[in-house]
Order: C-alpha cells, then sequence, then structure tokens
C-alpha cells in the first residue's frame, strides 16, 4: 500500500499499527512513497493493488486514459494545509520571483502551492516550484534559506508558529472541500477482489475510530511517533488534537471535493472531467449502512 507523508494519510497509519485491518482478515504493507506520480504508476502497472494518497495525480491520471482508476474514499476530505513563507516576505508581491518548494510536480501539494499563489493575487508564473519531497525535507529547505516558502500540514505548522513565520493562507480554517489523501484502487481489482476492497475500508473506518477515541491518546500519539519518526510529543499531540477534529469519522469522499480540486487545478480544469466519474461510492455507502445497522 503506498502512502505518502502527511496528517490525513496518518489514519491510514493508526489504522495499520492499531490492527484494525487484521480485524477483517488482511495484512497491509505500508510503502513510502514521496509523491503521487510514482505511487499512480505503480497502481496502473499492478506492482500494487491499492495506495493511500492524494486525488490529483489520479484524476489527472484518469484523464490521460487511465480509466482503470477508482477513488473510493478520503481520509482527508477538506484542506488542513497553510502557505508559509520566509520572515523575509513582507507581502504577497515579494513572493515574485522566489522559490516555493513542494513535494513532487503533479503532486497535492504542487496544486495546494498553485491554489494559495492564485489567492494572494499572483500567478504560478510568478513564483519558481521547487520539488524537494516530504515535508520535513521542505521545512529543512524553509528553515535553511534554501526556498522562500511552503505549503504545511500539521505537526509542521506547531514548528512554523514557533518560528513566527508569516502564515498567508490558512486552508484549515476555510470550509473548502479538497480530497487531500484517500484509498484508490482500480476498476478491474474491485471486479475481482470486492470483498478485499471492502474489508478495507471497513478496517480504515475502525481505525478513524481508533484515532479519534480519547482512551487511545497515548497509543496513537506512539504510532504517529512512528510514522512522523519523530519524538516530539508536541507536535504529535497538536497532530492528533487537529486531525481528530477535522475528520468526519469515516473515510468519506464528496463529489464537491472532487470538484473542487478539478476546478482549483489550471490544467484539469480544461480537460472537461466529471469528478463523479472517477469515483465509486459503493464502498461507502455499504459502510454506512453497515455502521448504520450495527448501532
Amino acid at each position: 500500500m503506498p502512502y505518502a507523508l502527511g496528517g490525513s494519510t496518518s489514519f491510514f497509519w493508526v489504522a495499520h499499527r492499531s490492527g484494525s485491518f487484521e480485524k477483517h482478515g488482511l495484512k497491509v504493507l505500508p510503502i513510502f512513497m514521496r509523491g503521487g506520480r510514482e505511487a499512480v504508476q505503480a497502481l496502473i502497472s499492478r506492482d500494487v493493488s491499492m495506495l493511500q494518497q492524494g486525488s490529483s495525480g489520479v484524476i489527472l491520471a484518469w484523464a490521460q486514459g487511465a480509466k482503470d482508476l477508482a477513488v473510493i474514499g478520503a481520509t482527508g476530505n477538506k484542506l488542513d494545509y497553510v502557505f508559509v513563507s520566509s520572515s523575509a516576505i513582507k507581502k504577497p508581491a515579494d513572493l515574485k520571483g522566489k522559490r516555493v518548494a513542494i513535494s513532487q510536480l503533479g503532486a497535492s501539494t504542487d496544486f495546494i502551492a498553485r491554489l494559495a499563489v492564485r489567492q494572494l493575487g499572483l500567478t504560478e508564473k510568478d513564483v519558481a516550484l521547487i520539488a524537494l519531497g516530504a515535508q520535513g525535507e521542505r521545512w529543512a529547505a524553509l528553515a535553511g534559506g534554501h526556498v522562500d516558502a511552503s505549503v504545511f500540514q500539521p505537526p509542521i505548522t506547531v514548528r512554523a508558529r514557533k518560528a513566527g513565520l508569516p502564515v498567508w493562507v490558512d486552508f484549515s480554517k476555510t470550509d473548502y472541500e479538497y480530497v487531500v489523501a484517500g484509498p484508490v484502487t482500480t476498476r478491474s481489482f474491485i471486479k475481482t477482489n470486492r470483498e478485499t476492497v471492502m474489508n478495507f475500508m471497513r478496517g480504515l473506518a475502525d481505525g478513524m475510530d481508533f484515532y479519534r477515541d480519547e482512551k487511545n491518546k497515548d497509543a496513537v500519539t506512539r504510532y504517529l511517533g512512528e510514522f512522523y519518526k519523530s519524538n516530539n510529543t508536541e507536535e504529535l499531540e497538536e497532530t492528533r488534537r487537529v486531525y481528530s477534529q477535522v475528520s468526519p469519522g469515516l473515510p468519506v469522499v464528496t463529489v464537491k471535493s472532487m470538484e473542487n480540486m478539478i476546478a482549483s487545478d489550471k490544467l484539469l480544469s480544461t480537460m472537461n472531467i466529471n469528478g463523479a466519474d472517477v469515483m465509486d461510492l459503493s464502498f461507502l455507502r455499504q459502510l454506512e449502512e453497515e455502521r448504520k445497522n450495527k448501532k
């Protein structure tokens, strides 16, 4: 299961470490991949059966002919990023000609950085987007003065706040729906392994419940420490607190979040894509029905 490092993806990691998938007869092997593009390529070539990544690269691949891809849920259905710059940037116009770090061209951070730049009254051509990898690497580059701005999720937001760096756009304070990360598979895999996919969704939902349950606070913080390779308790607890609040409790993905992702991207918005065509919501509907009956 390829995954990227990010707050929304931590739900998947906690589900894995808490044994939530094993409860439904699955053993998952998480494989870290820096950006969504290589994960999507692995899925298309059938080196993997599912992935847990941002959906922007999935939509682009689908639009370019990979119609077998299917978004089946989301562990992040609302933007949770902030756009942060060095203290040398005093006004948005100062960003012109400056370097903005993203994880990978075509990844979610690429689209989100472009969206932030446009909200500041600039265009993508006003800045240089530099692919540097996961947010820990992007933070090191910003703190070291090698880039001028980047987009971050918790727990890096704690470091930015402590360093007093200016936050120019805080998407977490808006109700802007956007698929930050979630499970993706192929329609051909669904056709031959439907119950496996359903069991994955059951395990993911159970893991999200585990994450949000206050009595599991210590275990979740420990798992997040493994996920981020960090022992900074303050940052890990901030991450757990933030995502416990923003998660709906089920891996819900909405058509609106897909439409927003498409409309906010310069390339995708010109490709006449219907977001619903990229999705298979049958697993979510079944999951919701099972939960309703169970309760």
